[in-house]
């Protein structure tokens, strides 16, 4: 695969970059310009990577720590090539982004990369081979808060050039909130799911509730979680067109085989819920499948669950990979019963 290491934006920063792009791509003779999910800030370029290297650039964003820090783009320039120059969105010095930029690159040559050595130059790329009158220029600063860094895929799908997260760690912005069990958790669930149905019935074998908001009496986190199951990977193009005409975006399988998460980018009325596309040959939803029967049939290990999550949030707070890390003993305990 071909990886690189990098710092998503926001929808909210993404929209305003377009509108500097646009400024750019309107006086200009040619020009290619990045797509807005394609937006992005490079912390390391690491080229086509063997699944051995792979797993070394995961270990490698283990070992990062930091706390949540804001970036402000306040400025538009550019590269110069023969060919036509790069336009990008300049970044306001920030010491915390310099930090974790410089703590990585020396966590990737630990792990064997063979790196550029050249200084540092944070920016979001906005268009390559771009000929115009456009000159440089300080526009109205805008912020926001890093707080994940990501293991990206650069691969082209039917001519067009796709980014995919395929591993993720930082720390959420708000405290962890794992809630007393809630009746309306499940009444929740069906809502979306009778929602789906007309769209996607044709091409689904089922809608499973999983997580712990599927376990009655289980404390949890108020997200419902819940696997849309193919027969095959042969209806995912399909079910895939129908969730994008209702506005659902395709993550990929963000790191994990066998599991396509979904977003939906247009506001809807559901509580937070987080979607997957699985086939039935899935290990991943055999899995969550096996864990909601088995907690749903054993009341006392629920309990046990429910406190340990409790227990992680406290402790842990904003970090969120250490509260799922906390949590995988007793998920991998009761999976392989």
């Amino acid at each position: 695969m071909r990886l690189f290491i990098a710092i998503n934006l926001e929808k909210e920063t993404r929209d305003r970059l377009t509108i500097l792009q646009d400024g750019i791509r309107v006086s200009s003779k040619k020009g290619s310009f990045t797509l807005q999910d394609n937006m992005h800030i490079t912390l390391a370029f690491l080229g086509e990577c063997t699944p051995r290297q792979t797993d070394a650039a995961k270990r490698a964003i283990d070992e990062i720590q930091f706390d949540p820090f804001d970036i402000t783009i306040d400025s538009i320039g550019r590269f110069k090539r023969e060919t036509g120059d790069i336009w990008w969105a300049g970044i306001k010095k920030s010491q915390e982004l310099l930090n974790l930029q410089h703590k990585l690159t020396e966590d990737l040559i630990a792990e064997g990369f063979d790196l550029e050595n050249r200084s540092y130059t944070p920016h979001i790329t906005l268009g390559r081979k771009v000929i115009t009158n456009t000159t440089p220029k300080k526009v109205s600063p805008f912020s926001e808060k890093v707080h994940t860094i990501n293991l990206m895929k650069s691969e082209r799908v039917d001519g067009v050039l796709i980014y995919t997260s395929i591993y993720k760690r930082g720390k959420k912005l708000k405290p962890i909130v794992v809630a007393p069990y809630n009746p309306d958790w499940v009444v929740q669930f069906e809502k979306i799911k009778a929602f789906l149905l007309p769209y996607i019935g044709r091409v689904v074998t089922d809608i499973h509730h999983i997580g712990s908001t599927s376990v009655p009496g289980l404390s949890a986190k108020p997200i419902i979680d819940f696997d849309i199951e193919i027969e095959s990977m042969k209806n995912f193009p399909a079910i895939k067109e129908q969730l994008g005409q209702l506005g659902y975006k395709h993550l990929g399988d963000v790191g994990i085989p066998g599991r396509e998460a979904f977003m939906r980018e247009i506001p809807d009325d559901f509580m937070a819920y987080h979607m997957y596309v699985c086939p039935s040959d899935s290990p991943e939803l055999r899995r969550h499948i096996k864990l909601r029967d088995y907690l749903r049939a054993n009341p006392k290990a629920a309990e046990e669950y429910g406190l340990l999550k409790t227990a992680l949030a406290k402790e842990h707070v904003t970090d969120i990979d250490a509260y799922i890390n906390g949590k995988t003993t007793f998920i991998l305990r009761t999976c392989i019963q």
